[in-house]
């Protein structure tokens, strides 16, 4: 018999594998793939996609808990395998394809070549309402995904959470920046 959480949290690590090798084709490793041996103390996060990134999926029902905690356990994985980036993962269970389908997680100081989120949300419900939010309401202006950026107040660990997109969109320009220095 098997575990059903375990099954689900290994269908959308496959899932994100895949979404961020779409995104990012040029930047991740030869072999991109899941990672073993999750939990240990040493842990450098769930999957190896990047060289540079540790990340930390999370699917669960309690979007807070999700967000915040892939947030933090990124962060506490990319300083154990010494990467400068990470990524918490969270799935919004339920999309379809047109619709943000991942959102990205950071701590507030570790989004690639620094943010100023546009806005600040206090409510988990009404942050992921804004994230995926691709028409806006009559009259008000809906910025881009890539644009689509917010601070996660209130109580927890504060994170950014975007639409993975932008992410990726700040992580390539973070390689540009670095490639044009180094010339």
């Amino acid at each position: 018999m098997g575990n059903s959480a375990k099954d689900k949290g290994d269908r959308f690590e496959r899932e994100a594998v895949t979404a961020l090798v779409e995104l990012l084709p040029e930047y991740t490793v030869n072999n991109p793939m899941r990672m073993l041996g999750a939990g240990r103390k040493d842990d450098v996060g769930d999957l190896s996609v990047f060289s540079d990134v540790a990340i930390q999926v999370r699917a669960k029902k309690d979007m807070g808990q999700a967000i915040r905690s892939s947030a933090e356990d990124s962060v506490k994985q990319a300083a154990n395998g010494e990467m400068p980036f990470a990524l918490g993962m969270v799935p919004i269970l339920g999309t379809r394809a047109h619709q943000v389908r991942w959102l990205a997680c950071t701590a507030v100081d570790a989004w690639p070549g620094g943010v100023d989120p546009v806005a600040d949300f206090a409510i988990v419900s009404k942050a992921l309402a804004w994230v995926r939010d691709d028409a806006g309401p009559h009259g008000y202006r809906v910025w881009p995904r890539l644009e689509r950026i917010g601070r996660l107040g209130g109580p927890g660990y504060p994170a950014l959470v975007a639409p993975l997109e932008a992410w990726a969109a700040a992580y390539r320009l973070s390689w540009v920046a670095d490639t044009s220095l180094a010339a």
